[in-house]
């Protein structure tokens, strides 16, 4: 088999680049900076900070010594993606779908075309992973990779267990139309001091699973200072209680400090092929900025590529007898949330 000189991998990765159009709210939102290593795994240092007070002291004694802040060194393993294709050597002399009916492209321009619409799948394919890594590690603090010749395992970024809380009975939300039903607006209240608490950060975003939104604008809190009479409050208090349903992060208004955003998104899972929420619903995520996360994508293990690091390597081959090509997508990455006690989950109902 041979590499073919039409594309070089320099052409390829351009194109690649070229065709990330599908957005991922949560990857977007909350770790939206790429970082390349040219190594398997991932270093970053965590400075571990403490609520210190300065110590009292007599002037006529010598001073206290008070230690140095210091600082964690966590070590992460990217998974690995190989996407595989075996694209159907018909297509170039067929005509393509939207293309005139006596047809407009050669076969060399169609099958162009094929490339260009296998890699946007590929990599499209490989956002919504990543998307699925946000929101994991967004909702549990950690990361699950599990797949063919990769024994199970439980990436954990070391989230506080206290971040992550599941309400039950009584302490459940409900979607109470009765008008006098205030726990979510308590609770968020309450998780957003932990979160400070925790780890010094404000939260600035929550984000809404369907019938975690549609209990929360039931609290007679939230219908009275930001639906009913938004105008006033001397806060800039206003959110749409109206139908806005779309894929991924629908801004739904603002209350206090929090930008208020309804979520829907949806993977099928290859373990069993089955459709899934990314997240279930019944879930609400509380973060910010200062989470500080990012992509990172590790070394692609193929001496084609040097061991470099890339964000996507694309590359096509053929064989000769029986003439068939192939095209394959390769990539390490993970989302990294720098400061993972930034963020905090909640299952209301």
């Amino acid at each position: 088999m041979e590499i073919l000189n039409i594309y070089t991998t320099a052409e390829l990765v351009k194109l690649v680049r070229s065709l990330i159009t599908s957005p991922c709210f949560l990857l977007d939102r909350f770790f939206g900076a790429i970082v390349e290593h040219e190594t398997e795994e991932v270093i970053i240092d965590v400075i571990v900070g403490k609520r210190r007070i300065a110590p009292f002291c007599s002037p006529l004694v010598a001073g206290k010594v008070v230690e140095g802040l210091g600082y964690q060194t966590k070590t992460f393993k990217p998974a690995y993606i190989k996407d595989k294709r075996v694209p159907n050597l018909l297509k170039p002399i067929k005509r393509q779908a939207g293309e005139a009916l006596m047809g407009q492209l050669n076969p060399e321009q169609r099958r162009a075309v094929n490339l260009q619409i296998e890699m946007a799948d590929q990599i499209d394919m490989i956002k919504r992973r990543l998307e699925w890594m946000a929101a994991s590690a967004l909702a549990t603090g950690t990361i699950t990779v599990n797949g063919e010749g990769f024994e199970k395992t439980v990436i954990n970024f070391g989230r506080d267990p206290d971040l992550t809380v599941t309400l039950s009975g009584t302490s459940a939300w409900s979607i109470n139309p009765s008008g006098d039903y205030t726990k979510p607006t308590q609770d968020i209240e309450e998780w957003a001091t932990l979160m400070l608490q925790k780890s010094g950060v404000v939260a600035q975003d929550i984000i809404f699973t369907p019938s975690a939104w549609k209990a929360f604008k039931k609290d007679k809190d939230i219908r009275d200072v930001a639906i009913v009479n938004p105008l006033m409050n001397s806060y800039p208090n206003s959110v749409d209680a109206g139908t806005n349903i779309n894929v991924g992060g629908i801004y739904k208004g603002k209350w206090g400090q929090f930008n208020l955003w309804l979520y829907n998104d949806w993977f099928v899972d290859p373990d069993d092929d089955k459709e899934k929420p990314m997240l279930e619903d019944g879930m609400l995520l509380m973060s910010g900025p200062q989470l500080e996360g990012f992509c990172a994508f590790g070394s692609i293990i193929d001496p084609k590529f040097n061991y470099g690091a890339m964000a996507y390597a694309p590359k096509i081959w053929t064989q000769d007898d029986p003439a068939q090509e192939f095209m394959m997508m390769q990539s390490a990455p993970l989302v990294i949330p720098s400061r993972v006690n930034a963020s905090f989950a909640a299952r209301v109902i």
